[in-house]
């Protein structure tokens, strides 16, 4: 909306209409033609839940209807709404709207008061916060039958007025979907911002949402602009009218003026849902209104049903939060054999191969370890000139795709799936190093199969600073200490302060048998260097490289990793998953 619109909006606070609605409905209204309501006080009984005297499906088509509607007036002529519902009222409320054949939005964040600031301003703490309270409720079925149609996580974060001078950026929306995602994984997520509010890069946002009103030109215009800067920028895209203050000089808009200016934003098969502000009982109780609401929702129905999640392949869910459960760092060596597999070392990097890999993570699950895992192997990962190939590292990963891992990645064992060794190298990999680009891109493809898998390379935390954009799927880098790196202590502290600031898990290790400036580590080098690895508050893991069985009978050399490995149990882990 234009900005300088805001008092008229306003000044219609004091509809009597208006009022009456929000005393019947679970949601208060802010008298705007914003889509967040209020939701400080507890909302009246008389619509907690009304069931319908038959249960009724989803019509099809796209859901139609407005925000704030009660859920009395789900049924042949409305059958989309956007709310917000108190927590403890949620289910028995989405119940309710499932058996009237109902969608809908959900705001849970409620009145923008109360994620401001003492100046005003957003404060992404306090809306974290509001969204915690749906933490422990139990909707997911919702979700699954589409009842949800998506979490609505804040409305016109791009309007400096709402946030007293300083909008909301689109990284910081962005920040707000990644919140949700990783707390219902699977729920779209949804701002009302018109999508050219945003850039290119929104790997959790889902969709954007453009409200008409007569003052932003043709309808036909705008539903073809907005549809356009959807499709660029993978978005999908709920429509909607402001019924109250769209019209002419902000009036109400007439019936024949909903029926006309609606039916050009359904004359585009691109929008995933139709809901307008706002339900207001007297103004929807004309008749020339209800038969102008008729025609629309005939025209939603015909409508081909689509998600409102992002056009095109969506991402995959972020890793969920960091585990409060307690565990060990993992410990060991790489490429360990399985006849090392015990409560000796916690922990190992491991290349698999398809035919044995169940077997090596069934074996690591028995010994209580953590397993690092390398599913494509350097020689698989190569054009025939030697630089990488995406195209054969996936191919390389899809041998794995129908083995039964799951239950490895849910119980830890499973603990890291390494995507490639020395990205950064270019020497490596044919003379050209892999692109930060096609990093990012394994990682995503990683999470595409195995969403709540965490990602690695074998490359530093602050050569992955260089990337020039935030790591979204990668979630750890990897130092890996040699003598020649200088103080340990310093070369640590510089790794960790890097992988904070950009977002990142930290693997540490040691280079065993190349390590030092004589080429092995000693035993009194391991001890040393690896009691102060064990001891960064910041490793997820500490793995050393690597097995050697004539290095391991050298007098002392056991000794030492069993006494790193008991510094190693007597702390907990730290997450590879930062959020």
């Amino acid at each position: 909306m234009t900005f300088t619109f805001k008092l008229s909006r306003r000044i219609a606070r004091l509809r009597a209409p208006v009022f009456a609605a929000c005393l019947f409905t679970l949601v208060s209204c802010n008298g705007t033609d914003s889509l967040e309501p209020d939701n400080s006080a507890p909302a009246t009984a008389g619509d907690q839940v009304q069931p319908a005297f038959a249960s009724t499906g989803f019509a099809g088509g796209i859901p139609f209807g407005t925000s704030a509607l009660p859920t009395s007036e789900f049924g042949d002529r409305y059958n989309g709404a956007m709310r917000n519902i108190w927590p403890e009222y949620l289910v028995q409320e989405l119940a309710a709207i499932r058996e009237r054949g109902g969608r809908v939005v959900l705001m849970f964040a409620g009145k923008e008061d109360n994620y401001k600031d003492a100046e005003g301003h957003f404060s992404l703490t306090k809306w974290k916060q509001r969204v915690d309270r749906f933490r422990g409720v139990n909707f997911s079925a919702y979700v699954q039958d589409g009842t949800i149609i998506g979490h609505y996580l804040i409305d016109e974060p791009n309007d400096p007025a709402n946030w007293n001078g300083e909008p909301i950026s689109p990284s910081t929306v962005e920040e707000m979907a990644q919140y949700s995602k990783q707390l219902w994984p699977g729920m779209t997520t949804i701002v009302r911002a018109e999508p050219g509010y945003f850039g290119d890069s929104h790997p959790y946002l889902d969709a954007a949402w453009a409200q008409y009103v007569n003052r932003k030109g043709d309808a036909g215009d705008y539903i073809r602009r907005n549809v356009a800067d959807a499709q660029s920028r993978g978005l999908g895209l709920i429509v909607g009218l402001n019924l109250i203050l769209g019209g002419v000089n902000g009036s109400a808009m007439t019936a024949s003026q909903v029926e006309a200016w609606g039916s050009a934003l359904l004359g585009s098969s691109y929008p995933c849902a139709f809901i307008s502000w706002q339900y207001d009982a007297g103004y929807l109780a004309s008749s020339s209104v209800k038969s102008a609401m008729d025609a629309l929702r005939a025209q939603a129905e015909n409508r081909a049903t689509r998600t409102c999640g992002s056009a095109g392949s969506p991402p995959p869910p972020p890793p969920p939060p960091p585990s409060t459960s307690a565990s060990a760092l993992p410990f060991g060596l790489s490429f360990a054999p399985a006849t090392e597999y015990s409560t000796r070392w916690t922990g190992t990097l491991y290349r698999a191969r398809p035919a044995d890999v169940v077997a090596r993570l069934d074996r690591a699950e028995s010994a209580g370890m953590r397993i690092v895992v390398q599913l494509a192997a350097r020689g698989q990962s190569k054009n025939a000139d030697g630089t990488f190939s995406l195209t054969r590292w996936k191919a390389a990963v899809d041998r794995y795709r129908s083995l039964p891992l799951d239950r490895y990645v849910s119980n830890g064992t499973f603990y890291l799936h390494h995507l490639v060794d020395l990205p950064d190298c270019a020497s490596c990999w044919g003379g050209q190093a892999i692109p930060w680009e096609t990093l990012e891109a394994m990682a995503r493809y990683s999470k595409s199969i195995w969403p709540s898998l965490p990602t690695v390379a074998r490359v530093s935390p602050t050569a992955l600073a260089s990337a020039g954009f935030r790591w979204t799927y990668l979630d750890a880098g990897w130092a890996q200490y040699t003598t020649r790196q200088g103080d340990l202590r310093t070369y640590v502290a510089n790794e960790a302060a890097r992988a904070k600031l950009e977002g990142l898990g930290l693997v540490v290790g040691l280079n065993l048998l190349e390590g030092a400036s004589s080429g092995a580590m000693t035993a009194s080098q391991i001890k040393q260097f690896g009691t102060i690895l064990a001891q960064e508050p910041s490793a997820c893991a500490l793995v050393g490289w690597s097995y050697d069985a004539g290095y391991l009978g050298q007098s002392g050399i056991r000794e030492a990793l069993d006494s790193v490995a008991t510094v190693a149990r007597r702390r907990n882990a730290a997450s590879c998953v930062v959020t």
